[in-house]
């Protein structure tokens, strides 16, 4: 047997043992001879059968775990799949869906989502504002098909107003009460992330044993930062946010709880405003039973502000919400 003289000749010549090890470690859980869904052919347009396979895969990807990735080329559907998987795994119940894609595509995504799921309705999250009757576009707003174009016609809202129970019982159940069919929140990743201005919060002390240095708002001591320990003074505080743990080591405080203390603040003196998903996550707890992702490889740098919100965006405090014996949880879909 010759042998291979680069990888891709070890995998042409070995592609038939590697499959067999692949599918022995890691076996479908839906195989190609398992029968789909019945609510598949219900879906608007009939995905084809690579589609198909994908969406019965996501589906019971989410019946073991509560978040599922589905990673494909460009034009493979990937849109097409996310929403056929979010109508299976509903078991035709209302549910509320929210998706945080790139800002040129949103409209894209109310289209894909008429187009696709029966009895839905789209709404898209212009912003945290209440909703205006100026020209500018505020709140959430219902949007319809109109001769191949999205326009907003229909309900106008916010999420001020969503996150209000007040005679039901949650929020959550007040709005069933108001849209009893599926329904689906779209927001721009740039509109999402679109946060308030900050600064640095430091105190200088006028008394003590620290009288004149920089000390932490929440212990009154001086910030040591780095390895080996260096005292901050104010010229240290630049652009970055900076941050201790209190409680942790050894010292004074060493028995009590650990204590994230930022050493920034949102700035007064600047626009007020709050990020839309920041917001969701706070109080918005139990809304939404899914969320999607779209392009969240663009994303996965920590340190930049979209890769903050998309860290907000999966640490949504979801609680579970039982209907009918079926648990719907924090899903969340990763497209790559």
């Amino acid at each position: 047997m010759p042998v291979p003289d680069s990888i891709s000749d070890y995998l042409r010549m070995y592609a038939t043992e590697l499959g067999n090890r692949i599918l022995q470690s890691f076996p479908p859980l839906h195989a190609v001879d398992d029968p789909p869904s019945p609510l598949i052919s219900k879906l608007l347009r009939k995905p084809f059968l690579a589609q198909t396979l994908a969406i019965m895969g996501l589906t019971r990807v989410w019946q073991q775990a509560r978040a599922g990735a589905v990673i494909a080329e460009c034009g493979t559907g990937k849109t097409l799949i996310s929403l056929g998987a979010v109508h299976t795994h509903s078991e035709g119940r209302p549910y509320t869906a929210l998706v945080m894609a790139p800002g040129h595509v949103t409209e894209k995504w109310c289209r894909e989502a008429l187009l696709t799921l029966p009895r839905v309705r789209v709404f898209m999250i212009d912003s945290l504002r209440n909703a205006t009757n100026g020209a500018s576009r505020h709140g959430v707003n219902e949007v319809k098909l109109r001769n191949g174009r999205i326009v907003r016609e229909g309900l106008h809202t916010s999420l001020t107003e969503l996150r209000l129970r007040k005679n039901s019982p949650s929020a959550r159940k007040r709005w069933a009460s108001i849209c009893s069919c599926p329904s689906v929140f779209v927001i721009g990743r740039d509109r999402a992330k679109l946060g308030f201005f900050w600064r640095h919060a430091y105190h200088i002390a006028r008394s003590g044993r620290f009288q004149g240095s920089l000390v932490n708002p929440d212990s009154g001591e001086p910030v040591f930062m780095g390895e080996d320990g260096e005292r901050l003074l104010a010229i240290d505080f630049k652009k970055a946010k900076l941050s201790e743990v209190l409680g942790r080591g050894e010292g004074a405080n060493h028995g009590r709880r650990p204590l994230y203390s930022p050493l920034w603040q949102a700035d007064g003196m600047k626009t007020r405003r709050f990020a839309p998903i920041e917001f969701i996550g706070r109080h918005m707890p139990g809304f939404f039973d899914y969320a999607i992702g779209d392009e969240v490889h663009e994303l996965k740098g920590g340190d930049t502000a979209q890769g903050k919100r998309t860290r907000d965006t999966r640490q949504l405090r979801w609680p579970h919400r039982r209907a009918h014996g079926h648990t719907l949880g924090r899903l969340c879909i990763g497209f790559v």
